[in-house]
């Protein structure tokens, strides 16, 4: 079997040949026990239409191959191939269909960035509409412009820490150039004891709100710095920034992803955590709490 062929078989269906059975499934998430070691809620998470996994607790994840290494607790790639093939030799497992032509991302035919102060009216409506104020809007986002398929658009830009920028308007939600986390020092040069840490800009961007008008039910009035992850799949990325400090406020989303999320980092740093999503808890995010939109 070679990589190519290992990576066309359906990792939800090589699982059930293994005989795990997702736990929970919305919207081609499929949730399991792990099928790496003895637990009692599902952290292991499969995105079927990427057919990649996902291990909320060892923080790693990738294809059937690297499954397979994890599977047979080996680095080597050949053993992997080896050990997938066993298990699927005689099964019928249907295969992903490829395309012919490895699908390019939007963002790669993007032309002519131009990245601005935040300023175009249509941006600042959008804000609006998230509740988010327009000044806490400009000091943090810029906007961008760019050509798509001979047609000019712009959208929100927020920037992370490798020279990237989290992307989006009404109608689109991208990463132009490297994806990566985001960190908004308290103050410049000089690292808090405690981060407040977001999934998403929106949150964060709803949470200065938030301080702003003076809601104490959400906010921590004591200095923090702020650490957006803009992806829980930069998870890894954002263990390595949490290390620094004494005391860490999770405000990550009422779901699963968002739990076992936080169950992860404090697998890790233990009583330094603190998973603040119970002051809204009855909404989904903190978006949805400064908008009044209930689950």
């Amino acid at each position: 079997m070679t990589i190519e062929e290992a990576k066309q078989v359906r990792i939800v269906d090589f699982l059930a040949l293994l005989g795990h059975r997702a736990q929970y499934v919305k919207s081609e998430q499929y949730w399991y026990l792990s099928p790496l070691r003895a637990e009692r809620t599902p952290s292991f998470k499969v995105n079927d239409r990427l057919n990649e996994w996902y291990d909320f607790a060892e923080a790693t994840g990738g294809d059937l191959v690297e499954l397979g290494k994890h599977l047979c607790g080996t680095g080597s790639v050949s053993e992997a191939l080896a050990y997938i093939e066993r298990h699927a030799n005689g099964a019928s497992l249907p295969r992903i269909r490829q395309p012919t032509a490895p699908v390019r991302p939007v963002e790669a035919e993007m032309k002519e960035l131009v990245v601005v102060p935040l300023r175009h009216h249509a941006l600042l409506s959008y804000l609006h509409s998230r509740m988010i104020d327009a000044d806490i809007g400009r000091m943090f986002c810029k906007e961008v412009h760019y050509e798509l398929r001979q047609r000019r658009y712009f959208a929100l830009a927020f920037s992370n820490i490798s020279g990237g920028y989290e992307v989006r308007n009404p109608y689109y939600k991208g990463c132009i150039n490297s994806k990566d986390i985001s960190l908004i020092p308290q103050s410049r040069g000089e690292v808090q004891s405690r981060v407040c840490l977001f999934e998403g800009f929106m949150d964060f961007l709803s949470y200065m709100t938030l301080k702003q008008t003076g809601d104490d039910t959400i906010c921590i009035d004591v200095p923090c710095d702020c650490l957006v992850m803009n992806s829980v799949g930069n998870l890894k990325k954002t263990l390595a920034h949490l290390q620094s400090y004494a005391h860490i406020h999770c405000y990550l989303d009422n779901d699963l992803a968002g739990q076992k999320t936080v169950e992860t980092i404090a697998g890790l740093y233990g009583e330094r955590v603190s998973n603040e999503a119970g002051r809204y808890a009855d909404y989904k995010d903190l978006n949805d709490y400064l908008r009044g939109k209930k689950l």
